[in-house]
């Protein structure tokens, strides 16, 4: 975070002291942006975490010291959950969202508060039957909150760039696609679609890595078709597939800002391309040089054989030297700087030599493709682009 001081403080919860990060105004637009991107990600996470949870049977620890008890390796669900709670409660708070009340609530509660206190509630292993509340009860009562809660965010961000708003529906919209799998009542329509591909996602260019924005409006064009059509089913197990949750990983780590696109396709393989590309473009320009350059030789060997005279022969091999590469480079340049122009006009957006586009072009294409997990699609099935 450029510039910014986070303070800490401690929350004692039960036996647990955690310790959390306290937000700043001093955040910058970057920062504002990506921690848009990842509230809207993780409202739309705790939402599918609460559907997606079923009931089991807690833990047995023996703290007789009999045996030992290796620490624990891993969240479980319940705990991702809390966790989640905990993090969206921080995020709130860096946007200034935190403070949105419950209008139709006597007291005025906010919502982070009563959510906060349902999901500590929504976790337990065994619900005390005098709270009077079912665990289903519980979790229509979070999705309500959630609900209401987001549109108090859309409008508390008015007071913001747009950008920061696109962003936190980009974060929602994205996460919404792994996160309610499964649920085909509750899918966006293709209009919403189009522009959260075609317009929010580039809105955040400057302030994610460079890439990124195209990266993921590459990769989202077929997951969505294929999600929106039915085409994806669930794995083996009845489970989200890996590859649309190793593909959100994906989504999440590019607009958040969490790792950089380059990141992903090795420098190896760009400069490949790149230099092959290169080749692609202007061997047919090396190939006409160098027809002039040979047609101008034979001349030259021509008139030398021909002609006896010394001095004849000298200046005449000078002369036509002088033409091969002048006529060479002249060549080359002109068609250089012609290619150059047509790629700015159709562009219009990157400034640079025809050489900076290819790079730029090569490299995009590099990170595209590393950063795409196929959809697993059923036989037949084709995708289309938004």
């Amino acid at each position: 975070m450029d510039g910014a001081v986070i303070p800490i403080k401690a929350v004692t919860e039960g036996n647990v002291t955690i310790i959390t990060a306290t937000a700043t105004d001093t955040m910058s637009l970057q920062q504002t942006v990506c921690n848009a991107a990842s509230l809207g990600w993780a409202i739309s996470e705790l939402l599918g975490r609460c559907f997606q949870l079923i009931q089991a049977d807690p833990a047995t620890f023996d703290w007789t010291g009999d045996k030992l008890m290796k620490l624990q390796e891993n969240f479980t669900p319940r705990e991702k959950i809390y966790a989640l709670m905990k993090y969206i409660i921080f995020l709130a708070d860096s946007l200034g969202v935190s403070a949105c009340v419950i209008e139709e609530d006597p007291d005025k509660k906010r919502f982070v508060d009563v959510l906060h206190d349902d999901v500590r509630l929504f976790i337990q292993h065994n619900l005390d039957p005098t709270l009077g509340i079912t665990f289903e009860q519980l979790r229509g009562r979070i999705n309500q909150n959630l609900f209401y809660w987001d549109l108090n965010i859309h409008d508390a961000l008015q007071d913001k760039p747009t950008v920061v708003d696109k962003a936190y529906l980009v974060g929602r919209t994205l996460a919404s696609l792994r996160w309610y799998f499964g649920q085909p009542e509750v899918i966006q329509d293709s209009s919403y679609m189009e522009k959260i591909c075609n317009e929010y996602v580039p809105m955040l260019q400057p302030y994610v890595s460079p890439f990124a924005t195209g990266a993921v409006t590459n990769s989202l064009n077929p997951w969505w078709h294929a999600i929106s059509a039915g085409h994806l089913q669930p794995d083996p197990a009845g489970d989200v597939p890996i590859q649309l949750k190793n593909q959100a990983n994906i989504w999440f780590s590019l607009t958040t800002n969490e790792r950089e696109a380059q990141s992903y396709a090795p420098a190896a393989i760009k400069s490949r391309a790149y230099i092959l590309k290169v080749f692609q473009v202007f061997w047919p320009f090396f190939l006409i040089g160098a027809l002039v350059l040979a047609l101008i030789l034979a001349l030259l060997l021509y008139v030398v054989v021909s002609n006896f005279n010394l001095l004849t022969k000298e200046v005449s091999a000078v002369i036509a030297l002088l033409a091969a590469f002048g006529i060479t480079h002249t060549l080359i340049d002109a068609t250089g700087n012609i290619l150059q122009k047509a790629v700015s006009e159709a562009t219009g957006t990157f400034k640079g030599t025809f050489i900076d586009n290819i790079k730029h072009s090569t490299q995009q294409e590099a990170i595209n493709k590393a950063t795409l997990i196929p959809p697993p699609l059923q036989k037949g099935a084709k995708t289309i682009k938004l």
